[in-house]
């Protein structure tokens, strides 16, 4: 094998002198026991195209050898290191271009450059089918290591299993399934809907791969429900997920209100209209006119005519600005966690509130210079005077405060909390969050006008269905190392990243912004490339091979072409044949007459 490595180093650095492409011969014999070895037989030679890297395309000649007792060929095993049969591409083409596309996230076209300035020109949709390959091989390498994988798994104490599922734009769901102690990929799977009938066989096999988890940590998804307890009974412990949780029940809550906020927002086109107007305003500037040092100090003793008849513009540019502002509110939680347009009413009123007073403030007695402060009310009045929309605003804050009330006392989703998302929620034992949220229970239930709200009472109500599984006690667990305490439940923040960090990549490589077909069209395995960033999962799959390249060569080339024609059925996609028979289809007519015909040459039974 090293003999093929070296002729084909020796050989990179004059590629270009070839005016055909060089040829490799691979003429090694297997390796069988000697009395069979003596019986071999050379069938053919056969030569084959081939583009590695970095020396780029070159023939391979290749014997095939025969057993004229058993009938096998035994084509090289040599070859085979470099190749996968019937492919021409080599695995020092396919792991590049696959840790481009899922591990690096690179556009098309920097993965294109970069295979030209290797030598190894190629295709769009040559590495569009190279990353499908890449996949399909390393789902082959994950299930092989399975149990190396559930022996690491028992070494920690056994492993978490948080359960979720993300989709984009009517695109089918992908359900991950994701160790939440090691923090490795487990595994994935397409569904058209989070039904149970479809996610139990996933549940099963995960099961079958790694064992029983210790915990599942899930949302409240009837269909994931009902296939935890068939698959699992009630032998596992099931949680729901606190951020979930709060999430739905902020929707629940407050949902129609916000919608009712947006519609009024969208109606009056406030936001629409102070950016006119800071359009405008800008174009008034002067670089004489830099007064902003002027608004973030003490008034000076005195100013020119020009600055007094500049200031009132210079103090409604930045207000109009602070209003808009408001729509970025937020820490990164989303809603019902983060609220912009509410931010965005309550600064607009806030703002309206001072205009009066400002708009009576003639610094030169001249009622003209203070027209910034009419224009700015007027772009407001027709949201500020519209009572409905203010009355609806008041509903929103009462809920919203009892709201934000309960996400206190589950210690998370805190507007103090660093890092958005990623943020795990406060480090507080779930002993003492059962005590505070009970107390917030018991508050709310002594104000009557509270209680009596149908509202607060279905949010109760759903609070005290979900009670039994929302607070997990801490598991303690033995590893080789001792024992270990692991806490199950807190968010399933490891699985919300995972998906904000793969729909984040699959936009880096797309350029779009909408992924619904990234995602119909993508294997369902991708997302296990995210493990190989995990330096302890790698060392578990690579399985003493030096690389990956030589993990893909190893596995049977049989496994990968069923693997293949399995991960690339789509049970959506048109028969090429019943395409072109629509295309030209002119009427429903043709149809019709088709079984009217059945009918009338007494073919039907009726």
């Amino acid at each position: 094998m090293s003999e093929y490595r070296r002729q084909l180093r020796e050989q990179t650095t004059s590629a270009a002198l070839f005016p055909q492409p060089p040829v490799l011969d691979f003429t090694d014999r297997p390796a069988l026991p000697n009395r069979r070895a003596r019986s071999l037989r050379v069938l053919n030679t056969q030569t084959r195209r081939v583009i590695t890297l970095p020396i780029g395309e070159w023939l391979a000649r290749e014997t095939i050898w025969w057993h004229p007792q058993s009938g096998r060929q035994y084509p090289s095993a040599s070859l085979r290191q470099l190749v996968a049969p019937g492919c021409n591409y080599g695995y020092d083409v396919l792991v590049p271009v696959g840790r481009a596309l899922f591990l690096e996230a690179q556009p098309l076209r920097g993965i294109l450059a970069e295979l030209a300035r290797r030598q190894g020109p190629l295709s769009a949709s040559t590495v569009a089918e190279l990353g499908r390959r890449f996949i399909v091989w390393l789902t082959l390498a994950h299930r092989q290591c399975a149990p190396h994988l559930q022996a690491a798994m028992r070494g920690q104490g056994g492993y978490i299993l948080p359960l979720d599922a993300t989709y984009e734009d009517e695109s089918p769901l992908l359900m991950t399934g994701i160790d939440a102690v090691l923090e490795i990929v487990l595994g994935n799977l397409k569904l058209p809907s989070e039904k149970a009938a479809g996610i139990v066989p996933f549940l099963r096999q995960l099961q079958d791969c790694f064992g029983p988890p210790l915990a599942i940590v899930r949302d409240m998804s009837k269909g994931i429900a009902a296939a935890i307890q068939e698959v699992f009974s009630d032998s596992t412990p099931d949680y729901i997920c606190h951020f979930h949780f709060l999430r739905d029940l902020g929707k629940d809550l407050f949902g129609a209100e916000y919608d009712a906020l947006r519609q009024g927002l969208k109606k009056h086109r406030t936001a629409a209209r102070l950016r006119a107007r800071l359009r405008t305003w800008k174009k008034a500037f002067t670089p004489q006119q830099d007064l902003l040092p002027l608004l973030t100090q003490s008034p000076p003793a005195s100013l020119s005519e020009n600055q007094l008849q500049a200031l009132p513009l210079r103090g409604a540019y930045p207000l109009a600005h602070w209003i808009l502002a408001g729509l970025q509110q937020g820490h990164g939680y989303g809603f019902p966690f983060d609220r912009p347009l509410a931010h965005f009413a309550e600064r607009a009123q806030q703002v309206f509130a001072q205009l009066p007073a400002l708009q009576d403030l003639q610094l030169r007695g001249q009622w003209r210079d203070n027209l910034p402060w009419h224009q700015l009310r007027q772009d407001l009045e027709r949201l500020l005077e519209d009572r409905p929309f203010w009355r609806n605003g008041t509903l929103l804050n009462t809920k919203v405060q009892v709201f934000d009330q309960l996400r206190q006392t589950f210690h998370l989703a805190l507007e103090t909390a660093p890092g958005g998302l990623n943020h795990e929620g406060e480090d507080v034992p779930m002993s003492e969050i059962e005590t505070q949220v009970r107390a917030w229970r018991q508050q709310l239930l002594a104000r009557p006008q509270d209680a009596a709200t149908p509202a607060f009472a279905a949010m109760l109500a759903q609070l005290d269905q979900y009670w039994s599984k929302l607070f997990a006690p801490p598991l303690t667990v033995t590893t080789p190392q001792g024992s270990r305490i692991l806490q199950p439940q807190r968010t399933n923040n490891v699985i919300e990243r995972f998906f904000r960090d793969l729909k984040r990549d699959c936009r880096r490589k797309t350029g779009q912004n909408a992924l619904g077909r990234t995602l119909r069209t993508m294997l369902a395995q991708t997302p296990l490339a995210h493990n190989l960033k995990n330096e302890a999962y790698l060392k578990i799959l690579l399985q003493g091979h030096a690389n990956l390249e030589e993990l893909f060569a190893a596995i049977d080339p049989v496994e990968v072409r069923q693997e293949m024609r399995q991960a690339t059925q789509n049970p959506e996609k048109i028969p090429a044949q019943l395409k072109r028979f629509i295309a030209q289809l002119p009427t429903p007519a043709p149809i019709k007459n088709f079984f009217e015909k059945l009918k009338s040459n007494g073919i039907s039974r009726s």
